[in-house]
This record gives C-alpha cells, structure tokens and sequence, in this order.
C-alpha cells in the first residue's frame, strides 16, 4: 500500500510571484489509496519505493483540466491525456516541513553550476528555499526508468509546436506554448541544439495558483555558466537548461532554470535547479541589474519568494515524475 501522507497547509494568500496575480491556495498530499499505474511500475519501485496520489490541485488548476481535457479530445493525443498524477512519497514528505538549511542552498553562480555536477557533491533530492529575501530556489533529482536522453531531447524539439503536446505533460496546469521559429524546430537535419537552443520558447502555465506567462531561452550549457568538459565527463549528454524572462519584461533575466541529464542503468537521471528572482550571480546575463526594481514593482518581497519556491519545488516534482510516466509511450506513438 502506499504510504500515508497527513494533510498540511502551507503558505497561503500571498501574490504571485511571476505576473502580479493574487492567490490563496495550498498544496497537500493526501492519505492516498492506490497510486496510479506506471510505466514500468517494478522499475519505479526500485527507485523510489512508495508512490503518492497528488490529490490537491489549486481552482485555477481544476478548471486548467477540465479545458485542457476539451482541447484535446479530437487531437492525435487524446488517448495520451492522463490526468492520474503520482511522485514518490519521499519527495512529497521532503518538501513538507520546511525550507532547506540555508548552508544547503547554492547560488545562481558559475562555480555552484558545476558544483552540481562534482561526483564529490552531496544534497537533498528535492528542496526549496530562499536566497537574500530576493530569489526563490527550488532543486530535484529525479529518476526515470525506461526514459533515455534521446527520448528527453526528442521530447524539447516535439511539445513547443503544438499547445496540445504540452498539455500532456501537466494536464492541470500547462495552458499554451509556442515558439519563435517552428521551421527550425522541426527541421530533423539540424542537431537538437541547433533546433532548440537560441529558438525562445514562450509559455503560460499555472505554478500553484499563479499564472506564468515567460519566454524561455534554452541555451548551451557553456553559456550559462557550465564546464563542457565536466558535462561530458559525468555523462551529462543532454541539456534543456535556460535565462526566462517575463513576457511584459523580455529584456529582463529573472530566472535561470537548469534541466541535464545522464543515462544511468536504472534510467535517465535528472537534475534540475530553478533561481527566481533577483541575485549578484546573475550579473553574468545581460540586463540582470534590471531585475531587482521589477520585482519591487510587482510586489515580489520574501514572503511571495518562499510561496514561489514552494509551488515550484511541487510543480517540478509533479511534472517531470509524470512525463517519467508517460514519455515513453508517447516517444513510440509519434517519434
């Protein structure tokens, strides 16, 4: 039986942090009955033992499902949509008591990128946290059997081009996507680099309760910071790791978001990191300066820090375990 998991309500009715919108909600888990059905459910169990039910989803959320669920009825995906949505207990219960001992949590620096990557480093699977009152922070580790860094990278060049896609990935939250040049995208003479990075990404998704409209910049990991060669060294093959910035701001820096993965023999392994906000480290990116005032302007203080990097810390977990579940499938239908 899955583990039990006891209600707990946290951080409520602070704004939002991206677009300035109000929310009041809270994200629990739930005594759960039997966890949804898997890929390859004995895989999943080595990996990670007991399995959740996510139970609790956010208004705006329910209705996101409920039109997600319309829109695409009459696509090609329609038999895809799975809105059974599951993470490993472990990670649910690490989130819930708490913020990461500050000594834990790393700053958005060059150094702290490839720290990430030194066999020598140790951390938490999932946390949040938040830097100087100004940034939020959210960090996982996640497994996926049966899921391969071709199948990752076939997966950033195929969703952007169809919102329908990308509401597979997160039914109850995941609204619209599009990007600046399809042809490009699509074009499977060009390697994934060359289709994906440089080639802004603009989505709208919900984070808890909150509306994200951003525009995403994958970029090579050389220019966020990372050592070529220490990726190619620790099997780091694949990279969908990004500057965000704001739709209403699209000159101004105020995310970067980190996604490299590993083939290992239980799976692709997956590390992620997401810093929100406004940092020193992120001087590196042009305009950063810019981002403090932003912030202010919309009401980004420590309290509405803290509910970000929570929400996002339970958005990264929900998602990603779920395309571990789904990927598969998907990459047999279509690739």
């Amino acid at each position: 039986m899955p583990h039990k998991l006891s209600r707990r309500t946290l951080l409520k009715g602070a704004p939002a942090a991206i677009v300035g919108t109000t929310s009041a909600a809270l994200l629990s888990h739930a005594d759960t009955a039997q966890a949804t059905a898997i890929a390859d459910p004995a895989a999943h169990r080595d990996a990670y033992g007991d399995w959740s039910a996510v139970t609790y989803l956010s208004l705006p959320s329910q209705k996101q499902r409920a039109a997600n669920e319309e829109a695409v009825r009459s696509s090609p995906y329609a038999r895809y949509l799975d809105t059974n949505l599951s993470v490993p207990s472990a990670s649910a219960q690490a989130i819930q008591f708490g913020p990461l001992d500050p000594r834990e949590v790393p700053s958005p620096s060059a150094q702290n990128l490839n720290r990430l990557i030194d066999p020598s480093f140790k951390t938490t699977d999932n946390g949040y946290a938040v830097l100087d009152g100004q940034m939020a922070y959210a960090q996982s580790r996640i497994v996926m059997p049966g899921v391969t860094t071709d199948m990752f990278k076939w997966w950033f060049t195929w969703h952007p081009l169809e919102k329908e896609r990308y509401m597979l990935w997160f039914p109850q939250a995941h609204i619209d996507t599009s990007v600046a040049d399809p042809a490009r995208l699509k074009d499977t003479t060009l390697s994934y680099e060359k289709r994906l990075f440089n080639n802004p990404n603009r989505i709208q998704e919900w984070i808890g309760p909150s509306r994200l409209d951003a525009i995403i910049h994958f970029a090579e990991p050389t220019t966020l910071g990372f050592d070529a060669k220490a990726l190619a060294k620790q099997g780091f093959t694949a990279s969908a790791s990004a500057v965000c910035y704001a739709t209403p701001a699209p000159d101004i820096p105020f995310t970067l978001m980190v996604h490299i993965a590993r083939d290992t023999s239980a799976g692709m392994e997956l590390l992620s990191r997401y810093w929100i906000g406004a940092h020193a480290d992120m001087a590196r990116f042009a305009n950063a300066e810019k981002a403090p005032a932003m912030l202010q302007n919309i009401g980004f203080n420590e309290q509405v820090a803290e509910m970000t990097a929570y929400e996002m810390s339970v958005h990264d977990m929900t998602e990603f375990n779920h395309l571990a579940r789904i990927l598969p499938g998907i990459h047999r239908a279509f690739a």
